[in-house]
């Protein structure tokens, strides 16, 4: 457990407020969400080093260079939903 707090929301708003975050994850490239995910299991307790950086920002590079990356970033540019939400 991270012990981490982001937001608090009353009771009977908490699945809005939860509909709200899954529909916004769901907005995202299925992959990217995938490769975000296995990231974070790769990295975690890991100490911050040199190597972790640049691993860190080969990845983010593959992903934001593949079909879907550049699907996403074509979308958001001509203000259209990409290819993978219906």
């Amino acid at each position: 457990m991270l012990g981490l707090v982001s937001e608090l929301v009353e009771p009977k708003e908490l699945e809005a407020h939860v509909a709200n975050i899954v529909t916004n994850l769901l907005r995202n490239g299925p992959n990217a969400i995938a490769e975000a995910k296995r990231l974070v299991l790769d990295i975690a307790g890991r100490e911050i080093d040199a190597a972790m950086i640049a691993d860190t920002s080969e990845r983010i590079a593959q992903t934001r260079g593949s079909d879907e990356g550049r699907e996403g970033l074509s979308a958001f540019l001509e203000k259209r939903k990409p290819n993978w939400i219906q």
